[in-house]
């Protein structure tokens, strides 16, 4: 046949190399199989083909060879190919209702033909178009079959499930529901959502009975929370009705209302658990993890400092420090929503001690990733950044970052990437921060994240205005945070991150709303945390560019009597602002200690502010060399943190220091007709005496001298037809677009609407 082959297709067809082995291992010899396989050598030798491709020519030879060996053998090589490689004799026999003899004479009657070899097709294409050769009601059938015989060979869930899965409507037996709920969980711990998604939508239409159908749909949200949360919204609504009328178990209704909260649906989740309590089943149900016998304790917990302001009327059950020797010894498994309830006590109840960055390792160290623990995890590293280990939060959070891609979880990914943003924020790694907060929103859309957003849009925002890059900055304020945020903590990362923008870009009225905002909410929470927003230094320079002294100095007492006498993050923060409103001897003392606490607790960022300060300190006590070497130090911690600092008028070179980072934009929120009147030094200088700042300020911000600053106003006065005091008005100019404020720079009368105050 082959020499006959040959002859009939001469070698215009084929390459002087060609291997006719390959042919015969694929046709087995069959003149028909060989002559499609030729074919199709000859269609594909144009594209390039140095070897057999079989292809349409061969599959219709394949479906013609199963018409002309009969309907017995035909059927045997359907069932085989509908098995698989690994399909015993005995269960072929079963599919085909024969005997184990039968069905070995058979599968050599098809080897014959040169469809198999060693029990199995000589090719995939050849199974592919045995597959193809079935009518959707025959594929179904033969799918159910293999499925039952499959399940009474003992094979597992999963195998079982995939054929149930192709068969698409196989049936209601009464094996099959728990087989693919059993492989859909088994699915989900290999982090195959795909399979897992299958196996719930085929476990859903097959289903009869509401309680199980109530479990497929929880199933269905967890499972789908995992690539796109928004896919979990879709069941909300059923899941919510039937937990208010009482049909869904507690377990079940414990992971509801953790999707409810996520989406900011907090009145429909305090519903849900108002009805769990009328009825008395705050008791694990099925769904539960099986090492946490009241699972009640964990949703009150995620729920009150999940959503502050529900403290009160969830009550958490939050258990106090343990002694040594004074509790059992637990699993770790059983003991990691108590123990990190330990450190939310520790970190939120104001009694924060130094083991709680070590008592958050021991929590992280065995903690591997699952959707039961993964709120734990979370939880722990932000005690670690609350407690300033921002070095072994950044180590763990890249940790299991890296298993949340390995595993192909998005939403994992996404989380930890948010973490991440806000992690390297507070270290001074500017781009990384901006970059993973990119990540988060690009894993996962900001529609999906839920209430959640404010995280990485906070990140974000903040990470950008540091940078400089405020028109950017004013984009990511176009991205819709749900009113719900404002009711967690991130919703008061996004509020700060606004206000820094706004005061960066000029505004400092409304950036002084958002700041007391927060303040507002943390009074109303009982969680006043300066590690978690130093609202009242944030407001302090507010107050300190408006010239306002006095205000500016009791908050900063304030907010230093509430950090005490240990070394936090916060402490150098209000040093450094408290050293803004003291006499110029008295500023190298307090900067000093702000200096010598941001080195230690690793906050780049504001150590290079700590640090510009200092320079203009020592300036104006007169050490110019002094000065020089901390304006330079300064310099080189910005350019760590992915700053170029502006070159103030005045500096020779190499010896240029840092302006500030709220000035650094001079052109931003001028009256664009005046860009072209004034040259950048009386911009800089008009700029911040508009702001309220004296010449001696305007001079020491600057690194100019005091003459200096007289020169440039003189020039700006006579330019602009203003005096001083209408200088403020003159160079006001509109908010960029997507900044959500009027640009009225003038104080409120009063406080203005919450809601309205805090949309992002």
């Amino acid at each position: 046949m082959i020499q006959s082959a040959r002859d009939e297709w001469p070698a215009r067809a084929f390459p002087g190399d060609f291997h006719w082995r390959d042919f015969h291992r694929i046709s087995g010899g069959n003149p028909l199989l060989l002559r499609s396989l030729i074919d199709d050598y000859s269609t594909a030798a144009g594209a390039g083909a140095v070897e057999p491709v079989p292809g349409a020519f061969f599959a219709q030879a394949v479906t013609t060879c199963l018409y002309r060996i009969g309907t017995s053998l035909g059927n045997t090589a359907c069932a085989l190919a509908v098995l698989g490689p690994h399909a015993s004799p005995a269960e072929l026999a079963d599919v085909l209702g024969i005997d184990s003899d039968s069905a070995r004479r058979n599968l050599g009657a098809l080897a014959e033909t040169g469809l198999l070899h060693s029990g199995w097709f000589r090719h995939e294409a050849a199974r592919d178009a045995v597959l193809r050769s079935m009518d959707a009601a025959q594929r179904s059938q033969v799918e159910t079959c293999v499925a039952q015989v499959l399940h009474d060979h003992g094979n597992s869930a999963t195998d079982v499930a995939r054929h149930l899965i192709a068969a698409v409507k196989p049936g209601e037996a009464p094996w099959m529901l728990p087989t693919l709920l059993e492989a859909a969980d088994r699915a989900l711990a290999d982090d195959d959502v795909d399979l897992a998604l299958d196996c719930l939508r085929v476990a859903r239409d097959i289903c009869t009975d509401e309680r199980d159908a109530l479990a497929i749909r929880i199933g269905l949200a967890r499972a789908g929370w995992r690539v796109n949360p928004s896919a979990a919204a879709a069941h909300l609504p059923e899941l919510t009705a039937a937990a208010l009328a009482g049909r869904l178990p507690a377990g079940h209704a414990h992971a509801l209302i953790g999707y409810l909260l996520w989406f900011g649906q907090v009145d429909e989740a305090l519903a849900v658990f108002d009805t769990l309590g009328k009825r008395g089943t705050m008791v694990a149900g099925p769904s539960a993890e099986p090492w946490e016998p009241q699972s009640s304790d964990r949703v009150r917990l995620w729920m009150a400092y999940g959503y502050p302001g529900l403290r009160s009327t969830v009550r958490p059950a939050v258990p106090g420090v343990p002694q040594q020797g004074s509790a059992p010894a637990l699993a770790p498994a059983q003991s990691t929503v108590r123990r990190v309830a330990d450190l939310l006590g520790s970190v939120f109840g104001r009694r924060a001690s130094d083991d709680v960055v070590v008592r958050t390792e021991q929590i992280l160290q065995g903690a591997r990733l699952d959707d039961n623990v993964l709120a734990s995890v979370l939880t722990a590293l932000g005690s670690l950044v609350l407690a300033d280990g921002l070095i072994r939060a950044a180590y763990w959070c890249d940790t299991f970052l890296a298993e949340a891609t390995e595993r192909r979880v998005p939403m994992w990914q996404a989380l930890f990437a948010s973490v991440k943003a806000l992690i390297e924020i507070r270290l001074g790694r500017l781009e990384a921060a901006e970059e993973a907060a990119r990540t988060a929103l690009t894993l996962v859309s900001p529609e999906a994240w839920g209430a959640a957003v404010a995280l990485p849009v906070a990140s974000f925002l903040q990470a950008k205005t540091a940078l400089g890059r405020l028109d950017e900055a004013a984009a990511q304020l176009s991205i819709p945070v749900p009113e719900a945020a404002f009711q967690t903590p991130a919703g008061l990362l996004c509020l700060r991150a606004r206000g820094q923008y706004r005061l960066a870009a000029g505004h400092p009225y409304p950036a002084l709303d958002d700041f007391h905002a927060c303040g507002e909410l943390m009074a109303r929470w009982d969680l006043d945390l300066p590690g978690l927003v130093p609202w009242r230094t944030d407001a302090a320079e507010v107050y300190l560019s408006l010239g306002d002294g006095g205000r500016a100095r009791a908050l900063a007492q304030e907010q230093l009597s509430r950090v005490g006498t240990g070394r936090p993050w916060t402490r150098g923060v209000c040093l450094r602002v408290l050293a803004a409103t003291v006499e110029p001897p008295q500023r190298p003392n307090l900067l000093g200690e702000a200096v010598e606490i941001l080195r230690e607790r690793g906050h780049r960022l504001e150590l290079a502010r700590a640090m510009h300060d200092l320079a203009g300190a020592h300036r104006d006590l007169g050490d110019e060399g002094g000065s020089r070497t901390l304006a330079r130090q300064a310099q080189q911690l910005m350019r760590e943190c992915g700053i170029q600092p502006a070159e103030p008028e005045g500096a020779a070179s190499g010896d240029r220091a840092a302006v500030s980072f709220a000035d650094r934009t001079w052109t931003r929120g001028v009256h664009p007709e005046l860009v072209g009147q004034l040259s950048d030094a009386e911009l800089r200088v008009a700029k911040l005496a508009a702001r309220g700042h004296t010449n001696r300020q305007i001079a020491s911000k600057l690194f100019i001298t005091m003459s200096t600053v007289e020169q440039h106003l003189t020039r700006v006065y006579r330019k602009l037809r203003v005096r001083r005091t209408d200088l403020a008005a003159r160079l006001q100019s509109e908010e960029p677009d997507g900044a959500h404020w009027t640009g009225d720079e003038r104080p409120s009368a009063g406080v203005t609407d919450a809601r309205e105050r805090m949309r992002c």
